[in-house]
């Protein structure tokens, strides 16, 4: 099973996991999706492979012994040539505490076992679709029913059109352009607000419940979740906000 991998598709991904039977669903479906994806069941050899395959995305197995997804996640986020990469946890621990501990190691998404594969290739469709080298760039994204032309500062659901204020509509564009990524109040201050802002991190709640109570008469304001303890994403699975 060791680097089994689908024939040159768009995205690579790679799983860290020692349990093959969990790896065997996930494979079948991202293949069918289209992704090129690479198993590696032998922990101590992550660190090697992520620099010599470059993936777009790490799927980890959270619950490996030790501090080994730890140190994993930490040489993602240190290596300027990983600043992409997406990295999503794998645990059969779902309570809050290790949920959050998980994002603030810097994960992207934790999903739990057993989890379902369709939500999964959903999620990790989603996440990479930012990661085109032009969709970082281009003025029209698209998440889900809502559609916006960044250019003109334009938000539409079904051809419906969404009234925004200026810093409403920064924020979701933001978190548009980052789909399926948690993110803290204080990046979310940084990179939209701006870094000499003082606002205080409540201002990111209110302009996120002003985001919602816009989006709810089209059925789309679940899109906007809240990942308690850590901030909010953009998802198009079901959370409890």
């Amino acid at each position: 099973m060791e680097g089994l991998r689908t024939n040159a598709p768009l995205h690579r991904v790679l799983i860290v996991d020692p349990d093959s039977a969990s790896f065997q669903a996930l494979h079948g479906k991202l293949s069918q999706a289209g992704f090129s994806v690479t198993l590696h069941q032998r922990s101590e050899d992550a660190l090697a492979a992520i620099e010599r395959e470059q993936p777009h995305l790490v799927m980890l197995d959270w619950d490996l012994p030790g501090v080994i997804a730890v140190q994993v996640v930490r040489h993602v986020r240190g290596c300027s040539s990983h600043r992409e990469t997406r990295v999503i946890a794998l645990s059969t621990l779902g309570d809050e505490q290790h949920v959050v501990s998980g994002f603030e190691f810097g994960i992207d998404d934790y999903v739990v076992k057993p989890f379902s594969t369709a939500e999964v290739v959903a999620r990790v469709r989603a996440m990479l679709r930012s990661l085109h080298s032009a969709a970082h760039e281009m003025d029209f994204l698209e998440f889900g029913m809502i559609r916006m032309d960044a250019s003109e500062g334009r938000v539409t659901v079904q051809d419906r059109s969404i009234g925004l204020r200026s810093m409403e509509f920064r924020l979701l564009e933001f978190l548009m352009r980052h789909p399926e990524r948690a993110c803290r109040r204080e990046q979310l201050l940084e990179r939209v607000w701006g870094h000499d802002c003082t606002a205080d991190p409540r201002a990111v709640d209110v302009t996120v419940q002003r985001i919602r109570r816009a989006l709810a008469p089209h059925d789309c304001d679940g899109y906007l979740q809240t990942i308690r303890g850590v901030g909010y994403r953009l998802s198009i699975t079901n959370s409890a906000r």
